[in-house]
């Protein structure tokens, strides 16, 4: 069985029962606790805060991770 991020589970449940993308995006229910994920993303989710430093060292492990991964 292979694993399925939550999101998009919760994503294609609404697909499956809205039937379409623009159904899932207007949809109105009011008793489906799933409504605030419909659209595959966490509304309650807040975006991290990076320094400059620490945005400095995530561009350098990234660097060298693609260094890494093209040297193979």
């Amino acid at each position: 069985m292979e694993y399925t991020r939550p999101l998009t589970a919760i994503r294609k449940f609404c697909l499956a029962c809205a039937g379409t993308a623009a159904a899932v995006k207007d949809c109105d229910s009011r008793d489906c606790a799933l409504k605030p994920y419909r659209l595959g993303k966490n509304p309650y989710r807040t975006p991290r805060k990076l320094t400059e430093e620490q945005k400095a060292a995530a561009a350098a492990r990234l660097k060298a991770a693609r260094e890494k991964a093209t040297k193979k």
